[in-house]
């Protein structure tokens, strides 16, 4: 069976910086097994299948899995899928901004984290309150990560995490019939 993939980085606007990522739009037909297995042969820190809801209220529902296992959440993977799923055509865009739900538990990644300590911390009751994170600079992957949390009357509303990404490559997975 072959399977439509493509990579990206993420967090960056140039390719070779930020994290890297493969995405499968459609990954129909494959169990948990094969998604394993699959990810250990990309070797990159995350691979994300990409299904249908289970729910109608959501958008999609996806499977990330590291070379060691399947993550119930990641920041970089969700962000970088958006991405991919817009670029290729499998999610409108309206105007400059995409919104997506994805099916996936409230859990938040470090980024997002982080901007939840910062908030109530950073002397203001109301408003957005936005800080952009680098890292990976040092190690020749630079990534730009943008945070924005909201407040009102001195409490955490929401926490969002975003930033760029770019299209590295796409091609065919060929999955054996045995598996």
């Amino acid at each position: 069976m072959r399977y439509k993939f493509h990579t990206a980085d993420v967090f960056t606007t140039r390719v070779f910086g930020g994290n890297p990522l493969a995405v499968f739009p459609d990954a129909r037909g494959l169990d948990g097994g094969s998604m394993q297995r699959i990810t250990r042969e990309f070797n990159l820190s995350e691979t994300v299948f990409v299904l249908p809801p289970d729910d109608a209220a959501n958008t999609r529902r996806l499977r990330i899995f590291t070379p060691g296992g399947e993550l119930a959440f990641a920041g970089h993977p969700t962000v970088g899928t958006a991405f991919v799923l817009a670029h290729v055509g499998a999610l409108p865009l309206a105007g400059d901004e995409l919104q997506i739900i994805f099916e996936d538990p409230a859990t938040g990644s470090a980024a997002a984290a982080l901007a939840g300590y910062l908030a109530p911390r950073a002397g203001r009751s109301d408003g957005t309150l936005r800080w952009v994170l680098e890292q990976g600079f040092e190690m020749g992957r630079p990534s730009i990560i943008e945070l924005a949390a909201d407040m009102a009357g001195g409490a955490l509303q929401a926490v969002r995490v975003a930033g760029a990404a770019v299209m590295v490559s796409e091609g065919w997975f060929e999955l054996p019939e045995a598996e």
